[in-house]
């Protein structure tokens, strides 16, 4: 028999015990005198150890509570509309089986259900056969000991009580929801009958009660920002946008429902001649009075700490890291598809980084990066760049990273269309842009600079197709990129705010001897909660660095491929800047091919792509008189030979390439 340790270890705490006479429910003491904290006494304690044990439901054990079942068929049904809760502590008396849960936000005090079409004899009186009975504040539930029937409780699943919101236990279809009738007299009581009918019998639909009943019973909200509304998908503890047609499917299907329940219940086959006021204008009307009731304002600021996984949200603030089961309080709209498995590791993973990403400085930038993807928000401000050799493994990163943020979260990157009209709006409740395999102009067209806006946390604003009006959108999404050849970036001047913005990770190493084709997909399937792991380290120790007000963490040598990134992007800046410099001597000058030719000469020892002569000769007019105050002429004049037709700059003389290479370097 178990001790009140290892109930205690079972059922975690805080856990509010109650000791009682043996073989029976009756307690031995006057609990209700009792604190959580009196309990610890050892004379109290000592009751526990002899006889049976019940635990004091509710608020008294930190929401603690129970599901009981009578029988075999009732919890079957049960289990197989909430297959979480076959792993969540299970215990039994006589017959049927009690669930164990804990419950995270407001929850319904004890009720019980019985069916209305299955009827059983109970004491020679005709009743509904028993469905369940909710145990929560005010209950007792035994959980060792002695049966009054003589048998023993006996644990069905070792396991710990799943924490969750009450919202997100289904119930079989046909039952009834705890607190539900509760729910709607309250709602009666603040809104008004959900009908009325005149004395000649034609009935007319409140729109009131039915905004109230859309509010309280389907937990939605209307965001002013975004102008969006969203419901709360309780299984997987999301808010999910939704557009006014498909809000109005879901108020004209409740309404419905609503409609046949009291015709059933009520015997008043007369509700149904409300059927066919079931309209649009009717629907349109509830959403309006919804809106008015649910308003808020930018209502999802997730703390910056929490990654909302598969089964449970992973909070970062403490260590080890904290579990939280799901409630419509996190406001999230966005969720990873891996499961969170506390200790899971990844071999294979870290095998292909070693191969494809050597150095440690930069596993560890990724692995910030992908933290920040989990993190969903963009705080940072930066946008992470993957280029390379076919095959060396930066489109297989970008895939991992793809599914662990959940592809229903990513949308494709096109910085051409990104002035387009449209286009933003495919971002909404989006958190991570890919641009894959992109082309060398990827970052130079001329929408390339909106992408310091969508990441800048600007307010975008963006239209959606078939749709009236335009939504404010916030431009804090995470993005990546992968190229196989050099990325050209339009600085146009705003060298600084690229400089902030852009990480690159370089895959150069040679493709592997054996190709295996997906080869992400075969990883996440394989280690998916292990390479979560990684990455939510990565996420924990970015977190510290900027609680300390510090920017994303760079290298200096990772800082020096960025450099030489937009130096190249900007090459002819680069040049007149570093190569040139002004003389007071009348005699010094250059002339435009010289110009161009050192140019040349500079991007060859760099190993840089050049410009075109023509658009050389534009810009570097341009940059040499703002750099270096020197105005091209006509006529050069020079002491060593007869140039005075020639085109050039007077002033200003050029560095010996290998000299300026030095003093650069």
């Amino acid at each position: 028999m178990m001790s009140t340790h290892e109930i205690e270890q079972w059922l975690g705490t805080p856990l509010f015990l109650v000791p009682c006479r043996p073989g029976t429910k009756v307690p031995l003491v006057k609990y209700t005198q009792h604190t959580l904290q009196s309990t610890a006494a050892a004379t109290y304690q000592a009751l526990l150890e002899h006889g049976n044990v019940a635990v004091r439901l509710g608020e008294h054990s930190g929401g603690f509570c129970a599901i009981d079942f009578d029988d075999d068929q009732s919890l079957d049904a049960f289990l197989a509309v909430n297959p979480k809760l076959k792993t969540t502590a299970r215990w039994r008396g006589r017959r049927g089986a009690q669930i164990g849960v804990r419950i995270s936000g407001p929850y319904p005090g004890p009720s019980s259900a019985r069916s209305t079409t299955e009827m059983v004899e109970v004491n020679g009186r005709q009743l509904g056969r028993p469905l369940y009975e909710w145990r929560s504040t005010g209950n007792l539930s035994t959980v060792k000991g002695t049966h009054p029937s003589g048998c023993e409780y006996t644990v069905l699943v070792d396991n710990p009580p799943i924490t969750l919101d009450f919202s997100q236990i289904r119930w079989p279809e046909g039952w009834p929801v705890p607190g539900e009738n509760e729910a709607i007299a309250e709602l009666l009581q603040q809104h008004g009958d959900p009908w009325v009918f005149s004395k000649q019998g034609t009935g007319t639909l409140q729109a009131p009660f039915f905004a109230a009943y859309l509010a309280a019973k389907e937990r939605i909200l209307f965001d002013t920002v975004t102008g969006c509304f969203y419901f709360y998908l309780a299984d997987r503890g999301i808010w999910q946008s939704m557009t006014r047609e498909e809000v109005g499917q879901r108020v004209l299907a409740m309404a419905r429902k609503v409609i046949l329940d009291h015709a059933a219940d009520q015997a008043a086959p007369h509700l149904r001649s409300l059927l066919p006021k079931l309209t649009a204008q009717f629907s349109n009307g509830v959403i309006d009075l919804a809106a008015q009731l649910q308003v808020e304002r930018a209502p999802f600021n997730r703390p910056d700490a929490i990654v909302h996984t598969e089964n449970v949200m992973v909070d970062l603030r403490v260590t080890p890291y904290g579990m939280h089961g799901f409630s419509p309080e996190w406001m999230s709209r966005n969720q990873t598809p891996i499961r969170y498995v506390e200790g899971a590791t990844s071999p294979m993973w870290q095998a292909f980084l070693d191969h494809a990403l050597p150095e440690a400085e930069d596993q560890l930038m990724l692995q910030h990066w992908g933290g920040l993807a989990l993190l969903q928000r963009n705080q940072p401000q930066v946008i992470l760049l993957l280029t390379g050799t076919g095959g060396g493994g930066k489109s297989t990163v970008a895939g991992v990273v793809r599914r662990l943020v959940g592809d229903e979260n990513c949308s494709e990157l096109r910085t051409n269309h990104l002035g387009g009209r449209f286009e933003a709006g495919l971002f909404h409740d989006k958190t991570l842009l890919i641009g894959a395999d992109v082309a060398p102009d990827f970052l130079s067209c001329e929408g390339s600079s909106f992408l310091k806006a969508m990441t800048g946390g600007d307010r975008i604003i963006a239209e959606f197709k078939n749709r009236n009006g335009v939504k404010t959108l916030i431009g804090d999404w995470n993005v990546i990129v992968t190229a196989n050849s050099k990325l050209r970036v339009n600085v146009q001047g705003d060298l600084g705010a690229w400089s902030r913005r852009l990480l690159l990770l370089d895959f150069s190493q040679p493709k592997p001897s054996t190709v295996i084709p997906n080869y992400h997909d075969v990883m996440i399937d394989k280690e998916g909660p292990g390479i979560l792991n990684w990455f939510l380290s990565g996420a924990e120790s970015l977190q510290r660095v900027l609680k300390q007000g510090r920017s994303f963490p760079v290298t200096i040598k990772q800082r020096a491929r960025i450099d030489s990134l937009l130096s190249e992007s900007d090459s002819i800046r680069y040049f007149i800047t570093n190569h040139i410099k002004p003389t007071s001597m009348a005699a010094d000058s250059i002339s435009t091919e010289e110009l161009f030719q050192a140019y040349l000469q500079m991007c060859g020892n760099k190993e840089w792509a050049s410009e075109p002569e023509k658009k050389f000769q534009r810009r570097a007019a341009e940059l040499m008189l703002e750099v270096h105050q020197a105005i091209p002429t006509k006529h050069l004049n020079r002491s060593d030979r007869d140039d005075s037709g020639t085109r050039g700059y007077l002033r200003v003389m050029l560095y010996r390439l290998d000299e300026a290479c030095n003093n650069l370097e």
